[in-house]
């Protein structure tokens, strides 16, 4: 069990270590993410054996801090709200700072290291994908969506219209120009257009 400043010490090379592989990709050397968190090249690797296992721990932890903070199963409102609502959210999310940065740096490692294009999609798209999935499976047994669908399919067709033009352009590193009453308004048709093509007849 690790002292507080032991720890704390662990958490400083964390930090220290993400910024720079994000702003230097996998190629930094220790010494530099040790002077960055203001340890011993000593130290760094007596919390983590190999740049490997740092580098790991760093995506795992970005991936799992990226990941909404939201549960639509335990929303009453209509779902027209309720799934704007999360488009908006999930659609802001994908633009922060944090996770462009992670989405760009287990791309960047997908030759060298693969294993973490999976961690990247356990701990972010297919987290989002089950969460989505649930709420349309409690949307059949309220008889608003049809019985037949394919709620995994479903829920993954819904998140990719989310991501639009503006997380599309962002990914290349480039300005949608578009405002924010624009996003939203793409959103809502995305919402609309989604529970029309898969209203139950008996709706």
């Amino acid at each position: 069990m690790l002292t507080a400043r032991s720890a704390q010490k662990r958490e400083q090379i964390l930090k220290a270590a993400t910024d720079l592989f994000c702003e230097q990709g996998y190629g930094i050397s220790m010494e530099a993410i040790a002077v960055r968190a203001q340890v011993s090249k000593q130290t760094v690797y007596s919390h983590f054996k190999t740049k490997d296992d740092l580098f790991d721990t760093c995506i795992r932890a970005k991936c799992t801090a990226n990941q909404l903070d939201i549960s639509l199963l335990d929303d009453p409102r209509e779902p027209e709200l309720v799934l704007e609502e999360f488009a908006w959210r999930f659609q802001n999310m994908l633009l922060s700072e944090e996770a462009l940065n992670t989405y760009k740096t287990a791309v960047r490692q997908s030759d060298t290291h693969p294993d973490l294009a999976k961690v990247y999609l356990n701990a972010g798209p297919r987290n989002t994908t089950e969460m989505v999935a649930g709420y349309l499976g409690q949307l059949i047994a309220k008889g608003v969506l049809r019985s037949d669908l394919n709620c995994a399919d479903a829920a993954l067709q819904f998140l990719l219209m989310c991501h639009g033009k503006v997380v599309y352009w962002a990914y290349l590193g480039q300005e949608s120009q578009e405002t924010e009453q624009e996003r939203r308004e793409y959103l809502r048709t995305c919402v609309s257009m989604f529970l029309q093509g898969y209203k139950s007849s008996n709706a």
